[in-house]
């Protein structure tokens, strides 16, 4: 995973991480961990400053950081979804190549990919309309 090592720094694990799927929408550690990775690359004393904010639970200066970086946080997120809605495609297509007989879990395999492509294209359609 792209983002892990901003993860754990900020003391999330995947759980934290999420896109529901009925709505569409993310979770707000999400924003913080592509936020930080953005800072650390750019802007080191900001990285940190933000990252004080978030463990110190300051929602006014974290937020006030997000909406600062927004067009950033939301370039990176929206390259993240579009990549891996490219990804289902083609791994789904790949899986329908396959013999049933030989590879019995196909239809699961098509199955998830369905499940989690209907999750990010609903991330999608929120996220170009912000």
């Amino acid at each position: 995973m792209k983002h892990r090592t901003e993860m754990e720094d900020m003391g999330y694990t995947f759980g934290n991480l999420l896109f529901y799927r009925d709505s569409g929408e993310v979770s707000p550690e999400v924003y913080d961990v592509i936020l930080y990775q953005i800072l650390k690359e750019n802007d080191p004393s900001q990285a940190q400053e933000f990252y004080q904010s978030v463990m110190n639970g300051d929602e006014q200066t974290k937020n006030s950081y997000v909406e600062n970086y927004w067009s950033y946080v939301k370039e990176e997120l929206q390259k993240h979804v579009d990549g891996t809605l490219r990804d289902l495609d083609k791994w789904s297509s790949k899986a329908s190549s396959y013999d049933i007989n030989t590879h019995p879990r196909v239809p699961l395999i098509l199955q998830h990919n369905s499940f989690v492509k209907e999750t990010f294209t609903r991330v999608k359609n929120n996220l170009d309309y912000m």
